[in-house]
């Protein structure tokens, strides 16, 4: 295994960030697991029963005629929860296995688990602080022109290798992120672009159960739906099939935190030549 390491800090094509990506999953899925395991394993499960719950209030299409305002709260409430727990389960996600690839990089051979632990417990609450600044900045770029909500994604998906990689402040990830992009920004726009579409064709294979229950339900209660009745169509079934589709997407999604780590190393050794600059100095130390 010691040698099979990758390492992180050089070039790559977006081809290479794929390929490096995925061998990285292969080598390390059994220590990335458990550290995911014993830091966001509470938080995964809090966001499912948050997502059950909100699949389950935001289906029931008469709650106009049976709970009036009472249940149109109980669907905003369901949505908030939500909301919360998806930041929560992402701020020890993202801690987690950013964590985990600095442990990988900087350790002799094996992972310090319990570092691991201690390094995401410290930072999540400043990286949920990257996760609210970041998502406010996006909306307001969509809510100005859709263009500038585009071109601030970018760079803001790289906040949190900055932060933890360079030990930089919440503030100065956002500012050195922009600063990271420049004259990167296309190619690093299409890397994400690409890893993306992959990771969601992959979550799709999981959206197929629920879609042909959907598709069939509705074709069986045809009556209840023409009437109007679509709570026969989204009914417990709907729902637990609709969590376990986002289960594998809220975990798939660790495929992006890997391929940022990839970019953001990519894009320093283009900027700065760490990695380069290192691999130099060990050598002269070894003559």
């Amino acid at each position: 295994m010691i040698n099979q390491k990758i390492n992180f800090k050089s070039q790559r094509e977006i081809g290479e960030i794929l390929s490096d990506t995925f061998k990285f999953i292969r080598l390390e899925y059994k220590g990335l697991f458990k550290a995911l395991m014993r830091n966001a394993g509470i938080p995964f499960l809090i966001l499912l029963a948050a997502t059950g719950y909100y699949a389950a209030t935001a289906t029931d299409f008469n709650f106009l005629a049976t709970g009036g305002a009472f249940a149109a709260g109980g669907i905003v409430l369901g949505l908030s929860i939500l909301g919360i727990a998806t930041m929560l389960y992402y701020g020890f996600m993202f801690g987690t296995v950013l964590h985990y690839i600095k442990n990988y990089i900087e350790g002799p051979t094996s992972i310090d688990q319990q570092l691991i632990s201690k390094n995401v417990r410290s930072d999540l609450g400043s990286i949920i602080g990257l996760t609210i600044l970041s998502f406010l900045m996006t909306i307001i770029g969509f809510m100005l022109c859709f263009l500038p909500g585009v071109y601030l994604f970018v760079p803001l998906t790289l906040v949190y290798a900055l932060y933890i990689f360079r030990n930089l402040s919440v503030g100065n990830s956002i500012t050195e992120s922009f600063s990271l992009v420049k004259n990167e920004w296309w190619s690093t726009f299409f890397a994400f672009i690409v890893i993306y579409i992959i990771v969601y064709l992959i979550g799709l294979v999981f959206q197929i159960p629920l879609l042909i229950y959907t598709f069939f339900s509705a074709f069986t209660k045809s009556q209840e739906v023409s009437g109007g009745d679509m709570s026969q169509v989204f009914d417990w079934v709907y729902v637990t099939l609709n969590v376990i589709s986002s289960a594998a997407s809220y975990l798939f999604y660790t495929i992006v935190v890997i391929a940022s780590a990839f970019i953001y190393f990519n894009l320093n050794e283009k900027k700065n030549q760490t990695g380069t600059l290192e691999r130099i100095d060990s050598i002269g130390n070894d003559l």
